[in-house]
């Protein structure tokens, strides 16, 4: 049996969360084992795809006023505020099978380890296979306003989302599953007029009638990702100097947040 890197990580701000998964994105760009990284954001953070403008997908002095950061993911997708969910992260080389496969099919898979997992737990979810239906023009709404093909829902309601990057050496998707449904205050935060969504998502906590212990949900991930892939763990930290490139990264990711909110005249 193939032996991954398992990387239970603790709570960390927005910039930090996604400097560390660039990096470890890096590392199996340069053949390293596949990692699977779990985490949490604290205090709660905006991500925004790879190619979106915060200046036309982000109200940046509502962003401002409430205090929250935002940052930029190496994925693309679309708008999220992470607040009460568990997050996850998996990278490889894109060589290593499956990651090697089509887009979709590697979705799936992991969808599926997803999807056991919370089932393990009495989440009855399910992975989605209705194809999403083209948004007409104007602003782009956010990430939880719809349930995509092969994304977790239940009864309907969407539970989680991912998103994914792929280049010639690696392969990484990071999602968040939500325990509570504090993320639905995003619209808040979005370009354009958007109804509640309140009525669209779920969480662990609403379909378990109370909250969950986060140890439990991350040994049962652990466990379904195990089973999925048919792998074993090997538990890892990174190193001092792993550690120093991330606060190096995290700093210039503020940077750019710094600037774009200076730029919509609001002080940095």
């Amino acid at each position: 049996m193939d032996r991954w890197l398992f990387l239970d990580d603790g709570p960390a701000p927005g910039a930090e969360n996604m400097a560390r998964d660039e990096l470890i994105f890096e590392k199996a760009a340069r053949g390293g084992t596949p990692v699977l990284r779990l985490y949490c954001f604290e205090p709660a953070a905006i991500t925004i795809g790879y190619h979106q403008d915060p200046r036309t997908s982000l109200d940046l002095n509502a962003v401002q006023a409430d205090g929250l950061d935002w940052v930029r993911r190496i994925t693309g997708g679309r708008v999220l505020l992470h607040d009460g969910e568990l997050t996850y992260c998996i990278a490889a080389p894109a060589s290593s099978i499956p990651f090697s496969a089509r887009f979709g099919e590697t979705y799936l898979k992991i969808s599926e380890a997803l999807c056991a997992a919370l089932r393990s737990i009495g989440v009855d979810a399910a992975v989605s296979r209705r194809q999403e239906r083209a948004r007409s023009s104007g602003a782009i709404p956010p990430c939880l306003c719809s349930v995509s093909r092969y994304e977790l829902a239940v009864g309907g309601k969407k539970i989680a989302g991912s998103a994914q990057r792929k280049t010639a050496a690696a392969f990484l998707q990071h999602g968040s599953i939500l325990l509570r449904r504090s993320s639905a205050r995003i619209t808040k935060y979005v370009r354009g007029s958007w109804d509640s969504i309140e009525d669209r998502i779920t969480s662990v906590s609403d379909e378990l009638g109370g909250g969950v212990d986060p140890k439990t949900l991350r040994s049962a991930l652990a466990k379904s990702f195990s089973d999925v892939f048919e792998v074993g763990w090997e538990p890892v930290r990174l190193s001092s100097s792993d550690e120093a490139e991330v606060r190096r990264r995290a700093i210039a990711k503020r940077e750019e947040s710094s600037g774009k909110f200076a730029g919509e005249g609001c002080s940095p």
